[in-house]
């Protein structure tokens, strides 16, 4: 079994389910020292996807799943992540990362996305997935409001 941290579209109840059914969700948790951003294009989604960037002092809220061997696979594929390939090849590359479920904390597998030059932009449903999915887990009404002020294209 694998702990995963979503912090994107992934919250969305109705998207894991699609994705990894066999999925469990345990709560939400921080990512301290990390920041939201965009910083690709998704050809699937045609807009900027969420990513991380090291950033002292900031702070991402996500949801914490417990995947099996085979609903990882699946989300591998999904994220554009192979093992077997370069990090430059991957459109996400899996790491692992240290977050707080309360005064818990978890190691667990997340995606980091592949950077690529220029300005990305969330489109407003790809914005609105991510919010309903921060919504509906209940991560604090704080961080939701500033997913609000996200530009989209």
């Amino acid at each position: 079994m694998f702990l995963y941290f979503a912090y994107g579209s992934n919250m969305s109840r109705r998207q894991m389910r699609a994705r990894c059914p066999e999925h469990e969700c345990l709560g939400i948790a921080v990512l301290k020292d990390h920041a939201l951003c965009f910083p690709r294009n998704s050809p699937v989604r045609n807009c900027g996807v969420a990513g991380l960037m090291e950033q002292l002092g900031a702070e991402v809220w996500g949801v914490v799943y417990r995947l099996n061997e085979n609903d990882l696979a699946k989300l591998d594929k999904r994220e554009g992540y192979a093992p077997e390939k370069p990090s430059h090849d991957n459109r996400y590359n899996r790491q692992t990362i240290h977050v707080m479920m309360g005064s818990r904390a978890l190691d667990c597998l997340t995606y980091f996305a592949r950077h690529e030059p220029g300005l990305h932009v969330p489109n407003d449903s790809y914005l609105a997935l991510i919010i309903e999915g921060a919504e509906e887990n209940g991560l604090p009404e704080e961080y939701v409001s500033r997913l609000r002020l996200i530009t989209t294209s």
